[in-house]
């Protein structure tokens, strides 16, 4: 039986690109082969854990998401509290 291999082409573009841009803003330039490599891993090997890069990628990924997650979550807030606002002024 032929064991089925991932191919690292199948990742899309626009995330390694993200990648790319997160890397730079903070200092590591590592060639496009390597980021491709570190996505791959990201994406289809999440307990990896040999690779000193690797684990510096992986924190920077972290993160930025999780800042992107506290801007979209303080954005949400500050909706409700306006609605809830607004609710309580009609209602007076």
């Amino acid at each position: 039986m032929k064991k089925k291999t991932q191919s690292i082409r199948v990742i899309d573009y626009r995330y390694i690109k993200e990648v790319l841009e997160i890397a730079t803003k903070n200092k590591i330039n590592p060639s496009s082969r390597r980021i491709r490599r570190l996505v791959f891993l990201d994406l289809y090997l999440p307990n990896y854990s040999n690779n000193m890069l690797y684990h510096k990628y992986r924190k920077l990924v972290s993160k930025d998401a999780s800042n992107f997650q506290r801007l979209v979550l303080f954005i949400a807030i500050s909706i409700l509290t306006v609605i809830v606002a607004i609710l309580f002024k009609i209602s007076l």
